[in-house]
Formats: structure tokens, sequence, C-alpha cells
């Protein structure tokens, strides 16, 4: 029987028997952060509404780097990894400070050093052991949505510093992040200068632009179905397909 996930996990990883498809809008993503990793940008934001798959996306880039597959879902690993191995360091988005949530992903419950100085020593221990680090930061818009109100000031010093340390050329570590809208949308209720210093952290993340037509996830669906021969088609289908363009739900000529 097939299964279905509403939604996807970093921290879960893929379900068993998961299946990712290869949309035009996801090949474009991974060839701007591929491109701009190695002109030198580290630090990313991938902006996407909800239910576009930005996770999925996510969970096959980090199945390509750790050569899961058999194939590849978006680059083979050698594109973007010189180093031999991966250390990825997933963490979901809370409404809590930034430095505490990477903290409790380097499994270091309390410290005298700052949180940078102990993410430069975790970076040192994987580059000694070989290793490329990845930090996925999904559902990151908790995260800015808990700065806005709570020391901005010191949240977003925090944040410009841990862009400032990967975005380092040399370097070899990743940081990817999520949201729902454009950075600057989580800036509501801050003073001008709040705001100032908002857009100045914001432009040390290159934003990818993640968008799914809605014409495009109606194909994956179909493709799904095509697959599973005990699906039955409702009597209705018929009428809804062809009353979908007329109410401009989506246009006929635009799937393939």
């Amino acid at each position: 029987m097939r299964t279905y996930s509403l939604s996807a996990n970093i921290a879960n990883g893929f379900a068993e028997g998961a299946q990712y498809i290869v949309t035009p809008n996801a090949q474009k993503a991974i060839h701007n952060i591929v491109n701009d990793f190695q002109a030198g940008i580290h630090s990313f934001t991938i902006i996407g509404s909800y239910g576009t798959g930005k996770s999925s996306f996510l969970l096959a880039l980090e199945s390509d780097l750790k050569r899961i597959g058999k194939k590849p879902f978006l680059i083979d690993s050698k594109v973007l990894l010189k180093a031999s191995d991966l250390e990825i360091k997933n963490i979901v988005g809370d409404y809590t400070e930034l430095s505490t949530l990477l903290l409790r992903s380097l499994n270091v419950e309390s410290t005298t050093n700052s949180v940078l100085d102990e993410l430069k020593s975790y970076y040192n221990k994987c580059q000694k052991q070989g290793k490329f680090l990845l930090i996925v930061i999904d559902e990151f818009g908790k995260v800015l949505e808990h700065a806005a109100k709570n020391n901005p000031e010191k949240e977003l010093y925090f944040m410009q510093k841990l862009a400032e340390f990967v975005n380092v050329p040399s370097r070899q570590i990743l940081l990817l992040t999520t949201l729902h809208q454009n950075f600057s949308a989580y800036a509501k209720g801050l003073t001008e200068v709040q705001v100032n210093e908002w857009k100045k952290v914001k432009g040390r993340f290159k934003e990818v632009t993640f968008v799914e037509p809605i014409e495009q996830l109606l194909h994956l669906a179909a493709k799904q179905m095509q697959g599973n021969k005990r699906t039955e088609i409702p009597a209705c289908a018929k009428s809804l397909y062809e009353l979908a363009p007329t109410t401009d739900y989506y246009n006929l000529y635009t799937i393939s």
C-alpha cells in the first residue's frame, strides 16, 4: 500500500519508500546555490510559501551529498564537496534564540566560550576529519519572529556574525535556511534603526526563490496517481477538469 505524508521534517529524514520528483524550480534553486557557493557565498535563505516542497528539497540535497541513492536527485556530490565526507546539522526552527538552537545542535549545553567560538571549534574538528559542514535551519521564520520581539539588536548581531563566519570563501561550510516569506517581512514592529540593521543582516544571506506553480503541483499529483494502479478516478473528475480552466484555477495547455 502506498503511503503519503502531508509535510516533510528535516529532523526525521525521508520516510521509507519516499519518492522525490525533481521539478524545474528545484533544478533552478540548486543551480543558483552551487554557482553562488563557488563564487564565495555560503549563506542562503530559501523562500517559498507553505507546501511548495522546501523541506523535501533539503532532504533530497542531503541524500545527494551523503551519496545515499544509486542516482542523485539534484547534483553529484563532487560538484559541491571538496571534502571526502559530510557532517550535517539539521535544525528545526523554534521561537527561541538562534544561538540556543545552534548550541543544542552542537551538543553543547553550557559553555564559557561564545557560541561562535564553539562553532569554530566544531568546524575545525570537521576539517581535521576531512568533512564538509552543512548547517540547515528549516522554519527559520520562527527564529526571526522571536528575534523581532526579543532583544532584536543582540539577535541580529549574532545572525550577522554567524553569516560572516560561514561566508568566508575558503571555508568548506554551507548554511541553508528556509522562510515562508521575504526576510524583511519579519521585521514588523521594529524601529527605523532596527529595520536598517535587519536589512543589513538580510544582505548577508543570498535569497533563493522557491516557487512551484499550481500547474506543476497538479502535474506532480498526476504522476503519483499514474504509478498507483489502484487509484480510482471519481466520476466527477471530468467535470472538475473541464471547469478548472474556466475559473482560471489552471491552464489546460500548461500541463504536459
